[in-house]
């Protein structure tokens, strides 16, 4: 069967038009032998739903878009739609084949529910067991079997469940995030996970990027096709839209042809691409055709200026200097303006309070107003450390969107050195004009800046992207009050975090999503293994005699899950079932207790029962180490050493 891949950019919610281009694609492909067209995930309504009283009015438009694509679409075609539940975003996809439009979610959910209902396990699933989601889609057509996966978590269960399926459609709905490979789509494929996919399930993978910016989160496209044994049979290009086609054979199990060579993943390269890609379409739904900056000689405001352009064009990129703190950063503003031929207007900031941080904050005012005079959006030059660390209750909020605002200080300095290499904007005094945030004893954790910014840029992503507590991260890296003293930084800047402006996401966890609760003393402390173990609380914790009675049969249970016991351990006299049994170990029952809720709360569910190397949401499995970022190190599992 030959399959196509519509790789399109489009506004979500424009249904009548995107509708079109999607039966003029569909005419395309029928035109050059396609037999199933597959379009992106963000395509017609984008990544998030509408609020719940709009969902009416907008189904109903939806249902028009739907009939006039499956009345003129040549093919079967894959349409994806997007709708609410309680709230969280419910990915659809919709098979319109023969003028019929069929659900394959919920005709998947349906389905189980009635094998259930008739005591019959479905026919797809595990062998034993619990099986995968009951609303994994499983379909045919023309002789070819389908699974398709919106998510990591649905691959996962393609992955380890037994499934009698040809080809895999994976419908990207994550967007690109800097600290995972696989959100790069067909780039990065030798670098992410979806080769793995390929093994474990046996099956074509076809995976289908959406392209643009949806809400603030920015799709890369470089959609791709790979068959079961690994090779890549087909790429679209990053960033660009694009209709590529391959021929599935699922009784092939030769090398093909001519396969395409796998490209290098240059992370930072793509990363700044899909940040100018963001910026510029993020702008443009907001209303917006230019943005000014402020430009005073440091790191963050010349990495902002120089990507501003790069999205925006020199034009339509006003920027204030700020000038008269230091002379070498003065004089590396005005190189940047020139090299970039940027349209310029100077501040003095000696004219405007002697006071640093209330000159700091009046620039903020006069940026606001050039934006307001040029008709402009203005931009923040805070990053994603900044607004964990800095972004303290009370200070003067920066006004705008914050393009950097989601990438951590080590990785901007990254950024700035790969743009560099196309063209030399950006001056050495610039590239070393950032701060690392102040806190008391980051000194002694790196000789230079650079290092003692990595090691707080670690600190914060193994927290925020990986979820690791502060003695996991204090183990790993040294430096047990300094590790304290960040985390508690993040949690103390939380309300100053409330009154920043959007950031354009780029990675995989962001700071709202580790806001800390308003009012909320507690904070955690490292502690040592024994405490982490809860021995000396175990005989202070009763929840009643039943159910302390029902914890400790429930331990047991899992000490003779554990293995067989070893040689000495304690039998029952003469091998008798009603031989007296040794007393039991209250305590180490709690504690037992106590480390199982801990896996379950760091996890979301047993770690032994997680697939390997698929840790967060977006299942890249890497963890972070000091002088590195999430996912340069070999994959790890969260299950305790208990």
């Amino acid at each position: 069967m030959k399959i196509a891949v519509a790789q399109m950019r489009t506004t979500a919610g424009e249904l009548q038009r995107t509708a079109e281009r999607m039966v003029e694609l569909a005419r395309r492909a029928a035109g050059e032998g396609a037999r199933l067209v597959v379009f992106p995930a963000a395509a017609l309504m984008g990544v998030w739903p509408v609020d719940p009283p709009s969902q009416e009015g907008l189904l109903l438009d939806l249902a028009e878009a739907l009939v006039k694509i499956s009345e003129e679409a040549p093919c079967p075609c894959i349409v994806p739609v997007l709708s609410d539940a309680d709230g969280a975003p419910a990915p659809e996809a919709i098979l319109v084949h023969d003028g019929q439009l069929t659900p394959l979610k919920l005709s998947a959910l349906l389905r189980s529910s009635v094998a259930g209902h008739a005591g019959r396990r479905p026919e797809a699933g595990r062998e034993d067991g619990d099986g995968p989601a009951p609303d994994l889609p499983i379909f045919e057509l023309g002789g070819v079997h389908f699974g398709l996966a919106f998510s990591f978590d649905d691959l996962n269960d393609f992955d380890d469940y037994a499934f009698d399926i040809d080809v895999v459609l994976y419908l990207d709905g994550y967007g690109f995030a800097m600290d995972d490979p696989s959100s790069a789509m067909g780039v990065s494929v030798s670098d992410g996970r979806f080769m793995d996919d390929a093994e474990a399930t046996g099956a074509w993978i076809v995976g289908v990027g959406s392209l643009g910016t949806y809400g603030m989160q920015v799709f890369t496209g470089s959609s791709f096709v790979l068959t079961p044994w690994g090779e890549l049979a087909a790429q679209a290009p990053s960033l660009e839209e694009g209709l590529i086609m391959a021929d599935i054979d699922p009784n092939r199990g030769s090398p093909l042809d001519h396969p395409l060579d796998p490209e290098v993943y240059d992370r930072p390269l793509v990363a700044w691409n899909a940040l100018a890609q963001g910026l510029a379409e993020s702008l443009s739904q907001m209303g917006f055709t230019q943005a000014a900056v402020l430009v005073d000689g440091t790191l963050g405001s010349c990495a902002v200026a120089t990507l501003a352009t790069d999205a925006l064009g020199p034009t339509n990129v006003h920027a204030l200097l700020a000038t008269g703190a230091n002379d070498g950063l003065d004089a590396a503003a005005r190189r940047l303006a020139e090299n970039l031929r940027l349209p310029v207007r100077e501040l003095p900031m000696s004219a405007l309070s002697p006071d640093r941080t209330l000159a700091a904050d009046l620039a903020q005012a006069h940026l606001v107003a050039l934006a307001r005079e040029e008709g402009a959006m203005p931009l923040s030059n805070l990053d994603k450390t900044a607004l964990a660390l800095e972004a303290s209750p009370g200070s003067m909020p920066h006004a705008g969107l914050a393009p950097l605002g989601d990438v951590y200080r080590s990785a901007v300095i990254e950024l700035v050195h790969m743009r560099n290499t196309i063209s030399p904007v950006i001056s050495r005094a610039s590239r070393h004009a950032f701060e690392v945030p102040a806190i008391p004893g980051i000194e002694e954790c790196g000789p230079t800046p650079e290092s003692r910014i990595d090691f707080v840029d670690y600190v914060l992503a193994s927290h925020v992207e990986w979820g690791r507590p502060l003695s996991d991260i204090a183990d790993d890296g040294g430096h047990p009050q300094v590790v304290s003293d960040i985390l508690d930084r993040l949690a103390s800047c939380a309300p100053g975090r409330m009154a920043c402006g959007p950031v354009i996401v780029s990675s995989s966890r962001t700071l709202d999503d580790v806001a800390w609760p308003l009012g909320m003393a507690w904070r955690d402390r490292v502690r040592t293994k024994a405490e982490r173990a809860g021995e000396g609380i175990g005989g202070a914790i009763s929840l009643g005699d039943d159910l302390d009675e029902a914890i400790a049969q429930a331990a047991e249970g899992l000490r003779g899950v554990a293995g067989p016991q070893k040689a000495g351990d304690a039998q029952p006299a003469g091998g008798e079932p009603d031989a007296p049994a040794a007393p039991r170990d209250r305590e180490g029952d709690v504690r037992d207790v106590l480390n199982i809720l801990r896996d379950l709360s760091l996890t979301g569910g047993l770690a032994a029962d997680q697939p390997e190397g698929r840790a967060d949401r977006h299942g890249q499995g890497g963890r972070p180490g000091p002088g590195g970022v999430p996912g340069d190190s070999p994959i790890w599992r969260t299950f305790s050493e208990n």
